[in-house]
């Protein structure tokens, strides 16, 4: 673990952490700027060392969670991407569709599509 020196609300704090320090600069802007969205105040107030562990581990748990959905929806939409052009080259090659004297065709023969209708 090193020891990082991060500035929060233009208050110098020592924290240590496995994590890169940009990855936890951005962190600590991302809290302060959703803090001055919510107060509406530009300046800050010191935060006591254990408020901001937990804000900046529940933030961090917040990136981690919005990175997995990202990915996971980039993989379902490629999967189901795929999937359509599956099925769409299905239904192009080997799937024929008409209408003959009223009767709907999918691949049979026209006999044996009339004689399935003999015996309903």
């Amino acid at each position: 673990m090193k020891r990082l020196k991060i500035k929060f609300f233009d208050i110098e704090y020592f924290i240590k952490t496995d994590a890169d320090e940009s990855y936890v600069q951005e962190i600590a802007s991302y809290l302060e700027q959703k803090i001055k969205e919510i107060s509406g105040q530009e300046g800050g107030a010191a935060v006591p060392r254990p408020v901001l562990l937990a804000m900046l581990k529940i933030t961090d748990d917040y990136f981690k969670l919005h990175k997995d959905f990202k990915e996971f929806k980039e993989s379902a939409e490629e999967r189901s991407n795929r999937l359509v052009k599956i099925l769409d080259n299905s239904l192009n090659d080997k799937e024929t569709f008409g209408l003959d004297e009223g009767v709907l065709r999918e691949g049979l023969g026209r006999e044996e599509l009339e004689d399935s209708y003999k015996y309903r």
